[in-house]
């Protein structure tokens, strides 16, 4: 724990003095899915994935490897559905195992919940649309049911948490949708989002942010299981996210092997309707945002495994 600590405060002096290190590594570690989700920007574009569209073992280790030696403390896996990932024998848990072989202190991953849970990982993360109905109205039929059965039969000692991305169809469900956590028990609480589009038509107006926004705060002061910090939610309105996102912060490898060190969207059009909840805390934390770092680290920075 003490060197965990260590490891983050290093990374944070020296950002303070201008090192543009990365401190999470996130891979994209293949396009493919089970499900073929509403909102899902890839599923909406209608077009096959140029490239290559999956990263072998090999190049995902070396990845983590390199990125680790910049400064690197956090993994994420994404998708696509990561826990369809293979390459030979090897699974998503063997590059999770990986991961904390080479030394992060949180590794996790984002999964839909409808396959395999792989629990050696510190925090799962679970995408969550609403309650019942509407959850399997953008998933497809049975599929809420399918997550929580499957989130009911594991033995995991890390936190495993819902993320909601918010848009047209469930902006009146955020209420249900915390209850629907807060009743779990094996959900931590949820993180929401705003949808980054495309598709543009499901993206809310800036007033309808604003108000969602504010039925949240009343929630999170009422004791549901948000995890969204204080100073983040405040900072969720706020849309174009072009000159201020903390770039650095986060580093991408996508399935054709090319990198971005920030936001795969950064310089489009979608960077000026950031809905992303991590880039306003990754902004607060590089401040230095006391109460924000005391919020977040908890849940998303330290190693839970044994």
């Amino acid at each position: 724990m003490i060197g965990e600590m260590f490891g983050y405060a290093k990374w944070w002096i020296r950002s303070l003095f201008g090192c543009k290190a990365p401190l999470v590594s996130t891979i994209i570690i293949q396009y493919e899915c089970n499900l073929r989700c509403k909102h899902c920007s890839i599923h909406s574009s209608n077009v096959e994935i140029p490239g290559k569209a999956k990263l072998s073992y090999n190049e995902i280790v070396d990845e983590l490897g390199m990125q680790f030696r910049e400064g690197a403390r956090i993994a994420y896996f994404e998708g696509g559905e990561p826990t369809m990932w293979s390459d030979g024998e090897k699974d998503l848990g063997d590059i999770i195992r990986a991961a904390k072989k080479i030394g992060y202190s949180n590794v996790g991953y984002t999964t839909n919940g409808t396959n395999k849970i792989f629990t050696d990982s510190d925090i799962i993360a679970v995408s969550l649309d609403g309650p019942r109905d509407m959850h399997d109205m953008i998933r497809g039929e049975g599929v809420f049911d399918r997550l929580m059965k499957n989130l009911d039969g594991i033995e995991f000692s890390g936190s495993v948490y819902a993320n909601m991305v918010i848009h047209k169809k469930n902006m009146d469900l955020i209420e249900e949708t915390a209850r629907t956590v807060m009743d779990s028990k094996r959900l931590t609480g949820v993180i929401f989002n705003f949808i980054t589009p495309p598709p543009a038509e499901l993206a809310l107006t800036a007033d309808e942010k604003r108000t969602v926004i504010g039925k949240i705060r009343e929630l999170k002061k009422k004791g549901y299981p948000i995890l969204n910090s204080r100073k983040g939610l405040e900072l969720l309105a706020e849309e174009d996210w072009t000159e201020k996102c903390p770039y650095h912060v986060t580093v991408f490898l996508i399935p054709n092997g090319k990198h971005y060190n920030g936001c795969p969207m950064q310089g489009t059009p979608s960077c000026e309707k950031c809905g992303f909840a991590a880039v306003r805390e990754y902004h607060l934390i590089k401040k230095g945002s006391f109460t924000t770092i005391c919020e977040m680290s908890s849940i998303f920075a330290m190693s839970k495994k044994k």
